[in-house]
Protein backbone atom coordinates (compact mmCIF):
# COMPACT_ATOMS: atom_id res chain seq x y z
CA UNK A 1 0.00 0.00 0.00
CA UNK A 2 1.22 3.47 -0.72
CA UNK A 3 1.80 5.98 1.84
CA UNK A 4 2.70 9.71 2.46
CA UNK A 5 6.42 10.20 1.73
CA UNK A 6 8.10 10.66 5.09
CA UNK A 7 4.99 8.72 7.06
CA UNK A 8 7.10 5.80 6.66
CA UNK A 9 10.12 4.70 4.37
CA UNK A 10 9.56 2.67 1.73
CA UNK A 11 12.35 -0.06 -0.04
CA UNK A 12 11.23 0.97 -3.59
CA UNK A 13 8.48 2.59 -5.35
CA UNK A 14 6.61 0.55 -7.90
CA UNK A 15 4.83 2.31 -10.37
CA UNK A 16 2.21 0.13 -12.72
CA UNK A 17 0.23 1.39 -15.81
CA UNK A 18 -3.61 1.37 -14.82
CA UNK A 19 -5.94 -1.06 -16.69
CA UNK A 20 -8.96 -0.72 -19.18
CA UNK A 21 -11.19 -2.99 -17.54
CA UNK A 22 -13.17 -1.70 -14.34
CA UNK A 23 -14.99 -3.51 -12.09
CA UNK A 24 -17.84 -1.25 -12.13
CA UNK A 25 -20.13 0.16 -14.54
CA UNK A 26 -18.57 3.75 -16.49
CA UNK A 27 -21.15 6.49 -16.12
CA UNK A 28 -21.45 8.14 -19.52
CA UNK A 29 -19.82 11.41 -18.80
CA UNK A 30 -16.69 9.73 -17.82
CA UNK A 31 -15.66 8.62 -20.52
CA UNK A 32 -13.62 10.48 -22.36
CA UNK A 33 -14.77 10.85 -26.39
CA UNK A 34 -17.81 12.91 -24.81
CA UNK A 35 -15.45 15.94 -24.35
CA UNK A 36 -15.78 17.57 -27.44
CA UNK A 37 -13.09 20.45 -26.55
CA UNK A 38 -10.09 20.43 -28.98
CA UNK A 39 -7.57 22.15 -27.11
CA UNK A 40 -5.69 19.53 -24.40
CA UNK A 41 -5.91 21.82 -21.68
CA UNK A 42 -9.71 22.77 -22.10
CA UNK A 43 -10.46 19.21 -22.37
CA UNK A 44 -8.14 18.10 -19.27
CA UNK A 45 -9.71 21.29 -17.20
CA UNK A 46 -13.22 19.87 -18.14
CA UNK A 47 -11.87 15.75 -17.36
CA UNK A 48 -10.94 17.12 -13.77
CA UNK A 49 -14.14 19.19 -12.73
CA UNK A 50 -16.15 16.20 -13.79
CA UNK A 51 -14.53 13.65 -11.33
CA UNK A 52 -13.73 16.16 -8.81
CA UNK A 53 -17.95 16.28 -8.65
CA UNK A 54 -18.20 12.55 -8.03
CA UNK A 55 -18.13 11.09 -4.85
CA UNK A 56 -15.25 8.36 -4.71
CA UNK A 57 -14.70 5.44 -2.73
CA UNK A 58 -13.23 2.44 -4.05
CA UNK A 59 -9.41 2.36 -3.57
CA UNK A 60 -7.84 2.51 -7.62
CA UNK A 61 -6.34 -1.47 -5.88
CA UNK A 62 -10.48 -2.75 -6.57
CA UNK A 63 -11.49 -0.71 -9.29
CA UNK A 64 -9.26 -2.02 -12.00
CA UNK A 65 -9.59 -5.79 -13.67
CA UNK A 66 -8.10 -7.70 -16.15
CA UNK A 67 -4.96 -10.28 -16.38
CA UNK A 68 -2.46 -7.31 -16.25
CA UNK A 69 -3.69 -6.02 -13.17
CA UNK A 70 -4.38 -9.36 -11.00
CA UNK A 71 -0.42 -9.27 -11.53
CA UNK A 72 0.15 -5.50 -11.30
CA UNK A 73 -1.17 -4.93 -7.82
CA UNK A 74 0.32 -7.42 -6.23
CA UNK A 75 3.85 -5.59 -7.23
CA UNK A 76 4.56 -4.20 -3.99
CA UNK A 77 4.17 -7.24 -1.89
CA UNK A 78 6.46 -9.16 -4.09
CA UNK A 79 8.81 -6.48 -3.44
CA UNK A 80 8.90 -6.62 0.46
CA UNK A 81 8.18 -4.44 3.29
CA UNK A 82 7.88 -0.91 3.11
CA UNK A 83 7.72 -0.92 -0.92
CA UNK A 84 5.27 1.24 -2.24
CA UNK A 85 2.89 0.86 -5.51
CA UNK A 86 1.60 3.52 -7.45
CA UNK A 87 -0.80 3.62 -10.27
CA UNK A 88 -0.15 5.44 -13.88
CA UNK A 89 -3.57 6.63 -14.56
CA UNK A 90 -4.41 8.39 -17.94
CA UNK A 91 -7.63 9.39 -15.76
CA UNK A 92 -6.44 10.66 -12.54
CA UNK A 93 -2.79 10.84 -13.12
CA UNK A 94 0.13 9.06 -10.35
CA UNK A 95 -1.59 8.20 -7.98
CA UNK A 96 -0.91 5.82 -4.70
CA UNK A 97 -2.81 2.61 -5.08
CA UNK A 98 -5.22 2.70 -2.32
CA UNK A 99 -6.58 6.19 -3.77
CA UNK A 100 -10.35 6.79 -3.81
CA UNK A 101 -11.14 7.10 -7.98
CA UNK A 102 -14.47 6.30 -9.57
CA UNK A 103 -14.93 4.35 -12.37
CA UNK A 104 -13.66 6.09 -16.25
CA UNK A 105 -12.45 5.43 -19.51
CA UNK A 106 -9.46 7.67 -20.37
CA UNK A 107 -6.25 5.98 -22.49
CA UNK A 108 -2.86 7.93 -23.25
CA UNK A 109 -3.09 5.36 -26.28
CA UNK A 110 -3.23 7.28 -28.87
CA UNK A 111 -5.93 6.14 -31.80
CA UNK A 112 -8.89 4.83 -29.62
CA UNK A 113 -12.47 6.06 -28.88
CA UNK A 114 -11.33 7.40 -25.46
CA UNK A 115 -7.74 8.49 -26.43
CA UNK A 116 -7.19 11.95 -24.08
CA UNK A 117 -5.31 13.61 -27.33
CA UNK A 118 -4.66 12.81 -31.03
CA UNK A 119 -0.76 12.53 -30.98
CA UNK A 120 1.85 11.75 -28.47
CA UNK A 121 2.93 15.38 -27.80
CA UNK A 122 -0.91 15.98 -26.45
CA UNK A 123 -0.87 12.98 -24.66
CA UNK A 124 2.47 14.64 -22.87
CA UNK A 125 0.70 17.85 -22.45
CA UNK A 126 -2.31 16.18 -21.16
CA UNK A 127 -0.07 14.17 -18.52
CA UNK A 128 1.93 17.31 -17.13
CA UNK A 129 -1.57 19.50 -17.20
CA UNK A 130 -3.21 16.65 -15.20
CA UNK A 131 -0.11 16.67 -12.83
CA UNK A 132 -1.18 20.08 -11.43
CA UNK A 133 -4.75 19.09 -9.93
CA UNK A 134 -4.38 17.63 -6.29
CA UNK A 135 -5.74 14.43 -7.39
CA UNK A 136 -8.44 12.44 -5.64
CA UNK A 137 -5.33 12.06 -2.27
CA UNK A 138 -4.32 15.70 -1.86
CA UNK A 139 -0.89 16.15 -0.68
CA UNK A 140 0.48 13.11 -2.32
CA UNK A 141 2.81 13.26 -5.27
CA UNK A 142 1.57 13.38 -8.57
CA UNK A 143 4.05 13.14 -10.97
CA UNK A 144 7.41 10.96 -11.43
CA UNK A 145 9.53 14.01 -10.88
CA UNK A 146 7.64 14.79 -7.67
CA UNK A 147 7.83 11.26 -6.24
CA UNK A 148 11.57 11.22 -7.04
CA UNK A 149 12.04 14.58 -5.71
CA UNK A 150 10.32 13.79 -2.42
CA UNK A 151 12.36 10.66 -2.15
CA UNK A 152 15.43 11.00 -3.52
CA UNK A 153 17.21 7.92 -2.18
CA UNK A 154 14.70 5.75 -3.20
CA UNK A 155 14.77 3.47 -6.44
CA UNK A 156 11.80 3.57 -8.30
CA UNK A 157 11.04 0.67 -10.33
CA UNK A 158 8.24 1.54 -13.20
CA UNK A 159 6.01 -1.49 -15.16
CA UNK A 160 5.03 0.88 -18.17
CA UNK A 161 3.41 -0.36 -21.38
CA UNK A 162 4.67 1.57 -24.71
CA UNK A 163 1.65 4.25 -24.96
CA UNK A 164 2.04 5.58 -21.13
CA UNK A 165 5.81 5.14 -21.37
CA UNK A 166 6.06 7.63 -24.35
CA UNK A 167 3.50 10.14 -22.79
CA UNK A 168 5.38 10.05 -19.17
CA UNK A 169 8.88 10.33 -20.71
CA UNK A 170 9.89 14.34 -20.25
CA UNK A 171 8.17 13.53 -16.61
CA UNK A 172 10.44 10.42 -16.13
CA UNK A 173 13.57 12.65 -17.57
CA UNK A 174 12.59 14.47 -15.23
CA UNK A 175 12.47 12.32 -12.12
CA UNK A 176 16.08 10.69 -13.32
CA UNK A 177 17.77 13.91 -12.33
CA UNK A 178 16.12 14.37 -9.19
CA UNK A 179 17.30 11.43 -7.86
CA UNK A 180 20.21 11.14 -6.31
CA UNK A 181 21.80 8.85 -8.92
CA UNK A 182 20.10 7.65 -12.01
CA UNK A 183 20.13 4.39 -11.55
CA UNK A 184 17.61 4.53 -9.01
CA UNK A 185 15.35 4.54 -11.69
CA UNK A 186 14.15 1.24 -13.65
CA UNK A 187 11.76 1.15 -16.23
CA UNK A 188 10.36 -2.62 -17.16
CA UNK A 189 9.76 -2.70 -20.97
CA UNK A 190 10.72 -3.41 -24.74
CA UNK A 191 13.50 -1.34 -25.49
CA UNK A 192 13.92 1.22 -28.58
CA UNK A 193 10.05 1.98 -28.25
CA UNK A 194 11.15 5.98 -27.20
CA UNK A 195 15.23 6.75 -27.82
CA UNK A 196 14.93 9.75 -25.47
CA UNK A 197 14.63 7.42 -22.44
CA UNK A 198 15.85 4.51 -23.57
CA UNK A 199 18.84 4.09 -20.85
CA UNK A 200 16.65 3.70 -18.52
CA UNK A 201 14.99 0.53 -19.62
CA UNK A 202 15.51 -3.01 -18.23
CA UNK A 203 14.60 -5.05 -21.52
CA UNK A 204 12.04 -7.52 -21.32
CA UNK A 205 11.50 -9.59 -24.35
CA UNK A 206 8.83 -12.01 -25.56
CA UNK A 207 11.58 -15.29 -25.03
CA UNK A 208 10.70 -14.87 -20.95
CA UNK A 209 7.10 -15.55 -21.74
CA UNK A 210 7.80 -19.92 -20.88
CA UNK A 211 9.32 -19.14 -17.39
CA UNK A 212 6.62 -16.36 -16.54
CA UNK A 213 3.69 -17.34 -18.44
CA UNK A 214 0.71 -15.03 -19.36
CA UNK A 215 -0.03 -13.10 -22.63
CA UNK A 216 1.75 -10.30 -23.92
CA UNK A 217 -0.52 -8.18 -22.17
CA UNK A 218 1.03 -9.43 -18.75
CA UNK A 219 4.35 -9.60 -19.95
CA UNK A 220 5.90 -6.57 -18.22
CA UNK A 221 4.08 -6.75 -14.74
CA UNK A 222 4.72 -10.74 -14.99
CA UNK A 223 8.80 -9.59 -15.67
CA UNK A 224 9.18 -6.57 -12.88
CA UNK A 225 7.41 -9.31 -10.85
CA UNK A 226 9.79 -12.08 -11.38
CA UNK A 227 13.35 -9.88 -11.24
CA UNK A 228 11.56 -7.57 -8.03
CA UNK A 229 11.00 -11.51 -6.23
CA UNK A 230 14.68 -12.72 -6.76
CA UNK A 231 16.47 -9.30 -5.99
CA UNK A 232 14.09 -9.22 -2.55
CA UNK A 233 14.98 -13.00 -1.70
CA UNK A 234 18.71 -12.40 -3.07
CA UNK A 235 18.65 -8.67 -1.34
CA UNK A 236 20.07 -7.12 -4.13
CA UNK A 237 19.67 -3.37 -4.54
CA UNK A 238 16.47 -2.48 -6.57
CA UNK A 239 19.05 -0.42 -9.19
CA UNK A 240 18.95 -0.52 -12.65
CA UNK A 241 22.48 -2.43 -13.13
CA UNK A 242 21.40 -4.96 -10.73
CA UNK A 243 18.06 -5.93 -12.35
CA UNK A 244 19.05 -5.62 -15.66
CA UNK A 245 21.09 -8.45 -14.60
CA UNK A 246 18.45 -10.74 -12.98
CA UNK A 247 16.35 -9.98 -16.19
CA UNK A 248 19.27 -11.03 -18.05
CA UNK A 249 19.69 -14.11 -16.15
CA UNK A 250 15.71 -15.37 -16.20
CA UNK A 251 15.99 -14.56 -19.70
CA UNK A 252 18.48 -17.14 -20.77
CA UNK A 253 17.47 -19.40 -18.37
CA UNK A 254 13.97 -19.88 -20.22
CA UNK A 255 13.14 -22.31 -21.98
CA UNK A 256 12.26 -21.74 -25.68
CA UNK A 257 8.72 -21.96 -26.83
CA UNK A 258 7.36 -24.68 -28.86
CA UNK A 259 5.08 -25.19 -31.30
CA UNK A 260 4.83 -21.13 -31.19
CA UNK A 261 5.14 -18.76 -34.79
CA UNK A 262 8.07 -16.48 -34.40
CA UNK A 263 7.57 -13.15 -33.61
CA UNK A 264 7.09 -10.88 -36.44
CA UNK A 265 8.57 -6.96 -36.38
CA UNK A 266 6.41 -5.36 -34.36
CA UNK A 267 5.21 -1.73 -36.18
CA UNK A 268 4.28 1.31 -34.17
CA UNK A 269 1.03 3.14 -34.48
CA UNK A 270 2.08 5.02 -37.79
CA UNK A 271 3.01 1.73 -39.52
CA UNK A 272 -0.28 -0.05 -38.97
CA UNK A 273 -2.08 2.92 -40.12
CA UNK A 274 0.33 3.34 -43.30
CA UNK A 275 -0.57 -0.44 -43.90
CA UNK A 276 -4.54 -0.42 -43.54
CA UNK A 277 -4.64 2.64 -45.56
CA UNK A 278 -2.83 1.44 -48.24
CA UNK A 279 -4.52 -2.29 -48.25
CA UNK A 280 -7.96 -0.36 -48.74
CA UNK A 281 -6.52 1.52 -51.02
CA UNK A 282 -5.55 -1.42 -53.26
CA UNK A 283 -8.88 -3.05 -52.71
CA UNK A 284 -7.44 -5.23 -50.11
CA UNK A 285 -9.91 -7.43 -47.09
CA UNK A 286 -12.28 -4.75 -45.77
CA UNK A 287 -12.58 -6.59 -42.38
CA UNK A 288 -10.07 -5.84 -39.64
CA UNK A 289 -9.62 -9.74 -38.94
CA UNK A 290 -8.39 -10.66 -42.22
CA UNK A 291 -6.51 -7.62 -43.04
CA UNK A 292 -4.14 -8.32 -40.01
CA UNK A 293 -3.88 -11.76 -40.85
CA UNK A 294 -2.51 -10.33 -43.98
CA UNK A 295 -0.09 -8.03 -42.02
CA UNK A 296 1.03 -11.20 -39.85
CA UNK A 297 1.78 -13.42 -42.70
CA UNK A 298 3.75 -10.58 -44.58
CA UNK A 299 6.32 -11.27 -40.90
CA UNK A 300 5.36 -7.91 -39.39
CA UNK A 301 3.31 -7.37 -36.13
CA UNK A 302 0.33 -5.80 -33.92
CA UNK A 303 -1.71 -6.82 -31.24
CA UNK A 304 -5.14 -7.70 -32.30
CA UNK A 305 -7.16 -4.79 -29.84
CA UNK A 306 -4.73 -2.21 -31.10
CA UNK A 307 -5.36 -3.23 -34.26
CA UNK A 308 -8.80 -2.61 -34.16
CA UNK A 309 -9.07 0.04 -32.90
CA UNK A 310 -6.68 2.08 -35.63
CA UNK A 311 -8.99 -0.17 -37.98
CA UNK A 312 -11.99 1.50 -36.31
CA UNK A 313 -10.84 4.60 -36.41
CA UNK A 314 -9.11 5.36 -40.00
CA UNK A 315 -12.74 3.32 -41.52
CA UNK A 316 -14.85 5.61 -39.30
CA UNK A 317 -13.44 8.78 -40.79
CA UNK A 318 -14.07 8.01 -44.53
CA UNK A 319 -11.65 10.54 -45.43
CA UNK A 320 -8.21 8.66 -45.29
CA UNK A 321 -8.36 6.52 -48.18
Amino acid sequence: MAGRIGQSTPSVHVVVTCANRKRQVIPEHLQLHVLHKSNVDRRCDEWVTRLSAMPSTTPASEMYAGEHWQIAKTLDQVAGEHASLWVCSAGYGLIPNDAPISPYAATLAVGQIDSVAGTVEGTRRWWTRLANWPGPRPGYPRSFAELAGADPDRPIVAALSESYLRACSDDLLEAAAKLTDNSLLSIIGPRGRCQAIDEFIVPVSAALRPAIGGSLLSLNVRAAARILEIARDRSVPFRRPHLTQLMAEVTAAAPEERDRRPPGVRLSDDEVRRFIVQSLNRGGPTSATRLLRRLRASGKSCEQVRFKALFDSITASGTLF
